[in-house]
């Protein structure tokens, strides 16, 4: 018996990793004959032993050759990598080689301990765990395998390859990616499913799988995790980050977009954020199945004909399903942004008000001479929990000090509600805060102008604002730090959908304050105004200053101050 070979044959191994097919990967040569000095005992060992050797040889991870895509995955080194791709792209083979290698003790760049290790799988439910991930790792076939005419020795498949295409017959599906010598045992959630719960190896790794229709364990520290497509326990991301965290472990998530979360687009925004690094936390690779050689192009054609504009998006070209139902597709940070500056006072300002009791957002925007730029600029917000008439007004006397303002403008429907137990709405406690704090505008003094109700005309407006100017850039410019719910809320908006259908409407609901205040500033509209004649507009600090200077007049009698002798 081989050292890591196992007692019992599995009852669930493919026919190419059966003692009785030992031939299709035994060498042609020594051959023994009846006139051997060998006896036929130390013949047969000796046969055995080099089948075993040629068996060795022919294993998946031994042959297998990766895409570029999947190689570039393999070697990074990243804490949290996600693939994504279109179906039959390779998504699934490259993370399932990645945990094989790992626990096996053959990664080629030692990124995982050789043994005791633990590994966690987690799938949409069992029966994904048992179809897709076990199978891809226990299971012959993760990919095709061929003799090499020269060296005839088994080789990974070769599409590009006119000798394989035209030997295509003589190829066949290659070993488990986990050979059944470093199994030790396995026990069964579901052993009629072929569904795993725990499978130990002789080296003392031990792979755990789970449906995310149940809630993750606590208290394990693992090596690594591998989640693939649509996990439904949105639990499961944040307690097996937790998890990993004693041992640095990996974590891989691989999906078609279509399936994929919230957490796996917040994942991908992250690598995108991250994209550049030399040693970035998150990094993302994506696999689209045109760049797929082990597909026929005529096969591609087929599929691709088959779908509608939004699932070949989807299915072929890798992308987020979430992006076609997002309200603004056209937003990201990095177009949209721009560098921290002073705004100018003696620009136009405008301030306009999401009010609400859990959620109170304002945002600031202003609006240069029309010689100096055509953009406009959110420069501030405010985002406040548990607000209240009296929070609302010392916020804004914070926000607003040293500027000249020329428009308040509120959700008028939200600003007509009456506070529980008082008979006056939120608007008029709001422009008796800003009275309170010296707070006033130009055009609307300390009450407000009425936001547009209309929510789709409000969108046609923010699209015009989003539109590019004479300078090639948006109009609407986000200072860059200032703003992050803002951002947020932008990569975040989407259409409602009912029953999988993407209805015209956008969501209400949750964080979508800042949405508002962007659709009654963009109906408002904001304009340059040149400032009125007269006085200029004092800042807080100097009227401070004159006032003390005022104070001391008075004191001294107006006297003059004499400086010096």
């Amino acid at each position: 018996m081989l050292p890591g070979q196992p007692n019992e044959p599995s009852d669930h191994l493919h026919p190419l990793d059966k003692p009785e097919l030992e031939v299709d990967y035994a060498p042609t040569d020594p051959v023994f004959g009846p006139e051997s000095d060998l006896s036929a005992w130390r013949a047969r060992e000796i046969r055995r032993i080099l089948a075993e050797k040629a068996r060795r040889q022919a294993e998946a991870l031994r042959l297998y050759e990766p895409l570029p895509s999947q190689h570039q995955f393999h070697l990074s080194k990243a804490g949290e990598r996600i693939v994504r791709g279109s179906n039959r792209a390779g998504k699934t083979l490259a993370p399932a080689v990645e945990v094989a290698r790992a626990v096996t003790g053959q990664d080629p760049w030692n990124k995982y301990p050789k043994e005791n290790g633990r590994w966690f799988c987690v799938a949409k439910d069992g029966k994904e765990v048992a179809q897709v991930m076990w199978r891809k790792l226990a299971r012959a076939g993760a990919f095709r395998i061929i003799r090499d005419p020269v060296t005839n020795q088994w080789r990974a498949f070769r599409p590009l390859n006119q000798w394989d295409q035209e030997n295509i017959d003589k190829s066949k599906p290659a070993p488990p990616l986990i050979p059944r010598r470093f199994i030790k045992s396995i026990a069964w959630e579901n052993k009629k499913e072929n569904q795993p719960s725990t499978v130990l190896l002789h080296n003392g790794w031990e792979l755990n799988f789970f449906s995310s229709l149940g809630k993750p364990p606590h208290g394990s520290d693992i090596d690594g995790a591998w989640f693939d497509e649509e996990i439904v326990d949105p639990d499961w991301y944040p307690e097996i980050s937790a998890r990993l965290l004693d041992r640095r472990g990996k974590f891989i998530w691989g999906a078609t977009p279509q399936a994929g979360t919230e957490q796996l687009f917040g994942l991908h925004e992250r690598a995108q954020e991250e994209h550049g690094k030399e040693q970035p936390a998150v990094a993302e690779f994506v696999m689209r199945l045109r760049d797929n050689p082990h597909v026929s192009e005529e096969a591609k054609r087929d599929f691709a004909a088959k779908l509608s504009e939004q699932e070949y998006e989807v299915r072929f070209e890798g992308e987020f399903a979430l992006l076609s139902y997002k309200v603004f597709p056209e937003f990201d940070k990095f177009t949209y942004t721009s560098s921290w500056f002073d705004v100018p006072v003696d620009w136009t300002h405008y301030a306009v008000v999401d009010p609400g009791r859990q959620v109170c957002a304002v945002l600031f925007a202003a609006v240069p001479p029309p010689d100096r730029s055509d953009h406009v600029y959110l420069y501030d917000e405010l985002y406040l929990r548990n607000c209240d008439a009296e929070l609302f007004g010392q916020e804004m006397m914070h926000k607003t000090r040293g500027k000249r303002f020329h428009a308040f403008v509120i959700d008028h429907q939200g600003g007509r509600m009456h506070e529980a137990g008082g008979g006056l709405t939120v608007e008029t406690q709001y422009s008796a805060a800003l009275k309170k704090y010296k707070v006033q505008s130009t055009a609307t003094g300390y009450n407000f102008a009425w936001g547009n109700s209309d929510v789709h005309s409000g969108l046609e407006a923010c699209r015009a604002l989003l539109r590019k100017t004479r300078d090639e850039k948006p109009r609407l410019l986000v200072l860059s730090d200032k703003c992050p719910n803002f951002i947020w809320e932008m990569e975040h908006y989407r259409f409602k959908r009912v029953k999988q259908q993407v209805t015209e409407d956008p969501e209400n609901r949750g964080r979508v304050h800042l949405m508002a205040c962007l659709r009654y500033l963009a109906s408002y509209p904001p304009k340059y105004v040149k400032p009125p004649t007269g006085k200029a507009h004092k800042s807080g600090a100097i009227a401070a200053f004159r006032a003390k200077q005022k104070r001391r007049k008075e004191r001294d009698g107006g006297k003059p101050v004499r400086l010096g002798l």
